[in-house]
């Protein structure tokens, strides 16, 4: 089971910070956000799931933030946060600016969707942060924050990185907080960004976990909101997480068709290079400035299991929040040559059936956001019986 990342620890560009009594925070200068800030403060289209202990949205400075999400620890609709982690999870990625109170999230203008994965006893099961990433994707998010970790290797949660991945949708992960090179999850699966900690002085933090599997880090630590209306410093690889989840989430505000591979290699190609990680400390102004606007590029993916009976699901590779009208359509192939599957198999998910055992079923998906359509194919998925 995944555990929490071990509760917060103690611990660029040019460009105007905004008007709040904690913004002054060395955070906010070293991942490189004022002059990221100047180019874009997010957007209200832009959703981050922070799958966590649930999210105080009526703290002051979380105000018009927090969207309704899921609590998937009671099965109720009310993810309100008794323990804290969420809330300060959740004022570091999207905190209001510029509103005389408390310091900046980092994508001030984007939204919250809480997600509460952890209960009174302190964890949350791999079978519960899958199923929330699953929500999250299927609910319009963005990014999706996960500042949680554990050693344990599950295939559950890693298909639901995977379909996030293959939904546009970013995921990032905390590295987490113990010290060496054990690989911890869902950080550790190639689809995710994982985030390591760094302290003032651009090194990594001792106590943040390292290695190749760490693809990123950001500053450990960074004014934020606490529950009971108070603020007070989220530090740790939990705190981390959060500033990178706030930057993948200015740079989809900036570029809704980017793909999250164009995301992931803008931050990796512009990180400041820090013993321990991959590919080091992330650079908000300099991301944004190497991805661009890149216009709508198709990713078509089949996922699920090709046997009969089963049903697979169709994914572009877009962002459903991209201004872009997709249809789908399945084919079932011999050799080269591919046959348009009836009406049944026109919509975003196709249940396998007799006729197509031996078969390959291949996908299409055709773009069009008024200007221009477009139209891809997908590998094509050999059919079997059980």
């Amino acid at each position: 089971m995944a555990v929490l990342a071990a509760a917060f620890t103690a611990g660029g560009a040019q460009g105007a910070l905004p008007a709040d009594p904690l913004a002054t925070s060395w955070t906010y200068r070293a991942a490189g956000l004022p002059g990221a800030w100047d180019l874009t403060t997010g957007s209200p289209a832009v959703v981050i799931a922070v799958v966590d202990t649930g999210v105080d949205g009526s703290h002051p400075d979380l105000a018009g933030a927090v969207d309704a999400g899921y609590d998937l620890v009671d099965d109720d609709t009310t993810a309100s946060d008794t323990q804290g982690h969420g809330t300060a999870v959740a004022g570091i990625a999207a905190a209001r600016a510029n509103n005389g109170i408390g310091a900046a999230g980092v994508c001030w203008t984007c939204r919250i969707m809480p997600l509460r994965v952890i209960g009174p006893e302190g964890y949350a099961p791999n079978a519960r942060t899958a199923a929330a990433i699953d929500y999250a994707v299927e609910h319009g998010a963005a990014v999706v924050n996960i500042s949680l970790y554990g050693e344990t290797l599950n295939a559950r949660l890693q298909d639901a990185v995977r379909r996030a991945r293959a939904a546009g949708v970013v995921v990032v992960a905390a590295a987490g907080n113990e010290g060496g090179k054990i690989r911890e999850y869902p950080a550790a699966y190639p689809p995710v960004l994982s985030v390591g900690a760094t302290a003032e002085d651009g090194r990594l933090t001792s106590y943040s976990s390292r290695g190749n599997w760490v693809k990123l880090a950001a500053p450990a630590c960074a004014p934020t909101t606490q529950l009971g209306g108070g603020f007070g410093a989220g530090c740790g690889t939990s705190g981390a997480t959060p500033v990178v989840a706030g930057i993948a989430a200015l740079l989809r505000a900036r570029a809704p068709f980017a793909t999250v591979g164009d995301i992931e290699k803008a931050l990796a190609s512009t990180a400041r290079p820090v013993t321990g990680v991959r590919f080091g400390r992330v650079d908000a102004f300099a991301a944004l400035q190497r991805l661009g606007r890149p216009g709508p590029r198709l990713l078509p993916t089949i996922q699920g299991y090709a046997y009969v009976g089963e049903t697979l699901t169709a994914y572009s590779g877009t962002w459903s929040g991209a201004p872009l009208q997709l249809a789908y359509r399945w084919g079932r192939c011999r050799t080269a040559k591919c046959v348009r599957v009836t009406t049944v198999g026109t919509g975003r998910t196709y249940t396998l059936r007799p006729a197509d055992r031996g078969h390959r079923l291949r996908l299409a998906v055709t773009a069009s956001d008024g200007a221009r359509t477009i139209t891809a194919g997908s590998a094509p998925t050999r059919v079997v019986s059980r």
